[in-house]
C-alpha cells in the first residue's frame, strides 16, 4: 500500500501529455515516388501562403510555399528534390505563432540551401510559439535523394520551400500536404501563380 501511495496512478493529463509527445515525434516510413522535375512537400501540414520572394543566397527571385505544422502533424522534414546541401544559415528571431506571415521571415529559423539539377532550392525550418529546437540531419556536403529525411522541428512550427520562380505551383492556400509524398510544384511547367510585386 505504501508503494502504491508513493507512485500514484497517472493522471489523465499526464497520459494526454505523453500521447501528444508520441504523436508529435513519430517518424513514419513513406513510399516516395521520385520524379526529378516535381518538387515534393518538405513537411506535413497545411499550406498557408504562396509568394514570390527575393533570396539573398541564390541572388534571384524564387517561389516560396509555406506549410504550417499543427501539433498533431508529423514533425520530420524531407528533401523536396534530389540534391546537395551547399550551405545552411541559422537566424535568431522571435517565437510568434507559426501560422502567421510574420513568423515566416521573423521567427527563429534554419535555412538549408540545396543545389539540384532543376535549380536552386531552399528548405527553411521555422520555430513557432511552442517549438524551441530545430534539428538538422544533413550538414553542408550531404547528398540527399528526393524524400529523404532532412531534420525535425520539435512541436508546432512552419516550414517553407523555395524553388525556381518559373515553377508551376501545384498547391494552394488551405491544401493539406504530406512530406515526401505530395507534389507541390512542377519545375518544367510555366509559372501560373499570380504573385504580388516585390
Amino acid at each position: 500500500m505504501a508503494a502504491a501511495r508513493a507512485f500514484p496512478p497517472a493522471t489523465p493529463l499526464a497520459v494526454l501529455a505523453v500521447g501528444a509527445l508520441a504523436l508529435a515525434f513519430r517518424d513514419p516510413e513513406r513510399a516516395v515516388t521520385r520524379r526529378p522535375t516535381i518538387a515534393l512537400a518538405p513537411a506535413d501540414g497545411r499550406v498557408i501562403h504562396v509568394d514570390r520572394v527575393w533570396d539573398a543566397y541564390w541572388q534571384s527571385h524564387l517561389v516560396e510555399i509555406a506549410v504550417f505544422l499543427a501539433l498533431w502533424d508529423v514533425h520530420v522534414q524531407r528533401i523536396p528534390l534530389d540534391g546537395e546541401v551547399v550551405a545552411q544559415e541559422r537566424r535568431a528571431g522571435a517565437y510568434r505563432p507559426a501560422m502567421s506571415r510574420l513568423a515566416t521571415h521573423g521567427n527563429n529559423q534554419l535555412a538549408t540551401y540545396v543545389r539540384t539539377a532543376a535549380g536552386p532550392c531552399v528548405v527553411t525550418q521555422i520555430s513557432g510559439l511552442l517549438a524551441r529546437r530545430i534539428v538538422t540531419w544533413a550538414p553542408p556536403g550531404t547528398r540527399l535523394s528526393q524524400g529523404e529525411r532532412l531534420g525535425m522541428i520539435k512541436f508546432g512550427s512552419q516550414v517553407t520551400v523555395r524553388l525556381p520562380a518559373t515553377a508551376s505551383v501545384l498547391v494552394g492556400v488551405g491544401d493539406h500536404v504530406r512530406a515526401g509524398v505530395t507534389p507541390v510544384a512542377d519545375l518544367e511547367g510555366e509559372a501560373a501563380t499570380a504573385f504580388p510585386a516585390t
